[in-house]
């Protein structure tokens, strides 16, 4: 469903139990609505409360449901968190580059209220980095959102385990993702 509570916590630099203080529960407690709120089984007023709690108020909305909602960043946002929490990167990189190749397509399909709306953040920080780069440069620049600025990563970090494609990413990996201290086989980054 969603991540506010985490991504709310690590953006204010929080640790769980720093958090599970501020609510008068337990670690374990915190640990529990997190996963509960990933599952969709969280309770609204608990959502509520925890977010209360670090100074931050919860808003729903509707929007209109159409053939690229899927594609939107806080629908893939969530879409790869479920994939990596499946430990399957490879389905995680095709959702992002999937995604990135129907914006690219179709920018006008989307309003700007989809593309700035993003409300939790992908779990790892360097699959974040990477969808932020990603995804992020198929926004068209006029309109792209502040969230969509990649950082570099602290270390050179391989999207893919597996030795052959870390071999080719050493060589084809495009340069902005190169800056960016991260590799991936160009080839993988096609959705065609």
């Amino acid at each position: 469903m969603s991540d506010l509570i985490r991504t709310t916590r690590e953006e204010l630099g929080l640790t769980g139990a720093e958090l599970a203080e501020r609510l008068g529960v337990t670690v374990g407690a915190v640990s529990q609505m997190e996963r509960s709120e990933r599952d969709g089984r969280i309770k609204l007023d608990t959502l509520e409360r925890a977010l209360d709690a670090m100074g931050r108020r919860l808003s729903i909305g509707a929007a209109l449901q159409s053939a690229y909602s899927d594609y939107t960043p806080a629908a893939v946002t969530d879409q790869v968190n479920d994939a990596l929490d499946e430990r399957d990167g490879s389905y995680a990189l095709r959702l992002i580059t999937h995604a990135a190749s129907v914006l690219r397509d179709d920018a006008d399909r989307f309003t700007d209220d989809e593309l700035r709306s993003r409300p939790s953040q992908i779990k790892d920080g360097r699959w974040e980095q990477l969808f932020r780069a990603v995804y992020g440069d198929a926004i068209p620049e006029k309109r792209r959102p502040d969230w969509a600025t990649p950082s570099k990563l602290n270390r050179r970090w391989y999207v893919s385990r597996f030795a052959p494609l870390r071999e080719k990413a050493k060589t084809s990996t495009p340069h902005r993702l190169r800056e960016l201290n991260i590799y991936v086989d160009a080839n993988s980054l096609s959705t065609r």
